[in-house]
């Protein structure tokens, strides 16, 4: 019984050390995402913060238009946001705000003319 104990320790500890890698995360990342990342430059500010670490407790260093600024996490779903190579001539409307507010395994992801839910792309 103890040997099984010590190698159920032994596996566990093992995954931890892999676990940023496998979730595609920086070792020190904490998990979740940063709330959406559209706003314009409008002037330059310092960072705040270089990384998670050096935020409180859950929150996360994100980009703020042209700093970064630790900010609460907000849950992400699995995949990436396709990228847009299309530019808005209209003004820009969002039609979500957060992966939750998408159905099934949709992703809020930022499109030439606002956010709207798309399924991400593979890889």
């Amino acid at each position: 019984m103890r040997i099984r104990s010590s190698l159920l320790l032994v596996v566990l500890l093992a995954l931890e050390t892999q676990l940023p890698v496998v979730l595609c995360r920086k070792k020190g990342d904490k998990l979740g995402g940063c709330p959406p990342d559209d706003g314009p430059c409008s002037q330059v500010i310092p960072d705040q913060c270089a990384n998670d670490k050096q935020c409180p407790s859950s929150w996360k260093c994100c980009s703020r238009a042209c700093f970064l600024q630790c900010m609460p996490r907000v849950f992400v779903k699995l995949g990436k946001c396709p990228v847009d190579q299309l530019h808005c001539l209209s003004p820009r409307k969002h039609l979500c705000d957060k992966d939750l507010d998408c159905s099934g395994k949709k992703r809020c992801c930022v499109s030439a003319c606002g956010r709207d839910c798309r399924d991400p792309s593979k890889g």
